[in-house]
């Protein structure tokens, strides 16, 4: 019985392929590595992290792995190519996504890899941005550091990422400007000459409020030297007027009536006594920006950061008088209408979280099998292993066990059908991208649904421009093994370009992914007019396609209603009211306040597709952009989004695959009512 056992397992092992001895690589005893991971800045919600690692062994050639543990999205591992020879010491950055990290005082693990990919050394790093994050430093410009150092709000803290955290000063050296902007939170810019900067500074200082910058601007007497040197592409602000202390101007502005600021009110400050910058702005190309009902400023988001330009010098003595709690508001303020402020807030917008599940919605029904695999297991199974078994137990003298061993074998090739079963793949390759871009802005993001082949590692190499890779969003947790040597994401950067995939936890399993980074922009979609009255089909306004693509959709959000229109071609101007009453309204709803409905009423998700006047995937993606454009929206503002949804965007992914490819470019406008 032992020997029919025996060639029975030997039998199934040669059915398989499979080797009946596997040798395990063992971790080899090398311990010559040494490692540390820093946060540099945090900008576009992604994390900046040095990776520091020396060599005290032979020279190395192969890979540096950093994987991060994330226990509700899965552990993302980022992998570096590199050369360091013996006794060397070299430093290199990568850019992981928030989701990728998940807390900025999580842990780490870098294993070293040979060119086998085998684990060399692998070390832990514990609360290893807990330092990097302990206080929220604030740049200060300024020919009087010493005046403005009430700015530090008395030591007072507020919350960033979890943790309550100090402003801490820092005086910004103009040599060393570009080097100290990559540390900031804040930059205040207050009784200086920026014309004094060069281009190239005044540039980084632009670069750096858009990446996720706070910037916050005194004038005052200082008006004209602090706000001449920046270009109007980055802001559009106008001095009508400087007032000198003490002047009454009822004609224009009268100073005396911004004591009704109850912050400074409370703390005693004098308008009177200080200069006074009446400021105009360009509302048309910058209706972000408003007029601060908390501060005497003007406010708004900058892309992914924000600027605060203040009316007075925060120079003037007077303002010393100021509660430090008004100081600390004087900061939230700007934080709170930057895009970035959620990646430094807890939770997010209700419509982003929904917009991002719709991913989960974009054909779900993607699994056809390839069963080449299980045709080979039949006709091995038929044509070889009756006759072979018959052979093996006659030589043996067994003939009598062929019907019990019949079916054993045939459990035996059930168990190979599994295991081969599990290498059955989509027989195409599919991977879904939508790509989000403001209409004025350089960046893009894009989020990732692909469908890949088998359970082996997978991943797909992205296009030029992209920076930042890492797990998607699919609305839902999706958890992995906790411990920090297995991971689920990949990320890696080679010679080869960066590239991001996933290693599946089964068969059929849907990869969300996501990356971001630069991009050529792309042209405004103009919204003016906008209005309606909630009530019957009227609506006013027009929408005037300036980009140089046709929309294949164009949705426009506003007061609770949304309107879907199709075919907009490219320097169309669509007459809202007309373009309802002409039917090319494909989906309107007046009412939109639970956005779960509005989920469940663009698209069907128990095959009732055969109603809807529209390709199902595609409202999904429109709705992904319309929850990503109402998340960055400028915060207390209620602004009319307008947004053009086009297929066969540009690929995100530079090698070869069945990819379906949307672009949602999104711009702001106001309402009016009817």
């Amino acid at each position: 019985m032992r020997k029919v056992t025996a060639l029975m397992l030997c039998l199934f092992i040669l059915m398989a392929g499979v080797s009946p001895i596997t040798v395990l690589a063992d971790e080899l005893p090398v311990k010559a590595f040494s490692a540390d991971v820093e946060l540099l800045r945090q900008e576009n919600d992604s994390y900046i992290i040095q990776v520091t690692v020396a060599n005290k062994g032979e020279d190395f050639s192969g890979t540096v792995q950093v994987i991060f543990s994330v226990s509700a999205q899965g552990n993302c591992a980022y992998n570096t190519e590199i050369t360091l020879p013996a006794q060397g010491k070299k430093q290199f950055t990568i850019t992981a996504v928030s989701r990728a990290v998940d807390t900025a005082r999580g842990s780490c693990t870098v294993n070293f890899l040979d060119e086998k990919g085998r684990v060399l050394q692998a070390i832990s790093l514990n609360n290893v941005f807990g330092n990097t994050i302990s206080s929220i430093p604030v740049g200060i410009l300024s020919d009087n550091f010493s005046g403005l150092t009430f700015m530090d709000a008395g030591g007072r803290s507020f919350m960033i990422r979890g943790v309550e955290c100090p402003l801490e000063l820092e005086e910004v050296i103009p040599d060393r400007l570009t080097e100290q902007l990559s540390g900031l939170y804040f930059l205040v810019i207050d009784q200086f000459n920026v014309s004094s900067l060069d281009e190239e500074q005044i540039q980084a200082i632009e670069d750096w409020t858009k990446d996720g910058g706070w910037l916050i601007l005194g004038t005052g007497a200082y008006a004209q030297e602090t706000l001449s040197g920046f270009s109007k592409d980055f802001f559009d602000v106008r001095i009508r007027q400087v007032h000198e202390p003490g002047e009454q101007n009822p004609g224009t502005v009268n100073v005396s009536q911004y004591g009704y600021y109850y912050g400074f009110t409370d703390s005693g400050v004098d308008f009177t006594k200080m200069s006074f910058a009446e400021l105009d702005y360009n509302y048309s190309g910058g209706y972000y920006l408003y007029e601060s009902a908390e501060f005497p400023a003007i406010i708004g988001a900058l892309e992914n950061g924000a600027l605060s330009i203040l009316n007075i010098s925060l120079g003037e003595k007077e303002l010393q008088k100021l509660e430090d709690y008004v100081i600390q508001s004087m900061y939230e303020e700007v934080m709170r209408n930057s895009s970035s402020y959620q990646s430094y807030a807890s939770g997010t917008s209700n419509m982003d979280y929904f917009g991002k599940r719709m991913l989960t919605f974009i054909d779900g029904k993607n699994t056809s099998i390839d069963f080449t695999w299980l045709q080979v297991l039949i006709g091995v199974y038929v044509v070889l292993a009756g006759p072979v078994l018959y052979l093996i137990l006659r030589k043996c003298k067994k003939r009598e066990w062929y019907w019990i061993c019949v079916p054993a074998l045939g459990l035996l090739f059930m168990a190979g059908v599994f295991f081969f079963g599990r290498g059955a793949r989509v027989n195409d390759t599919k991977v879904y991208s939508v790509t989000l871009q403001k209409d004025d802005s350089d960046r893009m993001d894009t989020y990732f649904l692909a469908y890949r082949p088998g359970v082996k590692p997978w991943d797909i190499l992205l296009q030029e421009g992209y920076e930042a890779a890492g797990p998607g969003w699919d609305g839902y947790y999706r958890g992995y093994n906790s411990n920090s040597t297995n991971y689920r994401y990949t990320v890696r950067n080679d010679s080869g370009g960066l590239s991001v995939g996933i290693v599946p936890g089964e068969n059929f399993e849907n990869a969300y992914l996501y990356a971001g980074g630069k991009t050529e922009k792309k042209g405004t979609i103009l919204g003016t007019g906008i209005g309606g009255d909630g009530i019957t089909a009227a609506y006013a306004g027009t929408i005037t396609n300036q980009t140089s693509r046709d929309l294949d959709y164009l949705a426009v959000y506003f007061d609770n209603s949304i309107l879907v229109f199709s075919d907009v071609k490219a320097g169309e101007t669509l007459d809202l009211n007309q373009a309802v009453h002409e039917s090319r309204c494909i989906y309107q709803n007046r009412s939109v306040t639970y956005y779960e409905n509005l989920m469940y009423d663009m698209v069907g998700l128990y095959g009732s597709s055969s109603r809807f006047p529209y390709n199902q995937d595609d409202m999904a993606a429109l709705l992904i952009g319309v929850g990503a454009a109402v998340e960055a929206k400028p915060a207390d503002q209620e602004p009319v989004i307008i947004l053009g949804l086009i297929r066969d965007y540009e690929k995100a992914v530079a090698e070869e695959c069945n990819e379906i490819s949307y672009g949602c470019i999104y711009s702001y406008g106001e309402t009016e009512g009817l």
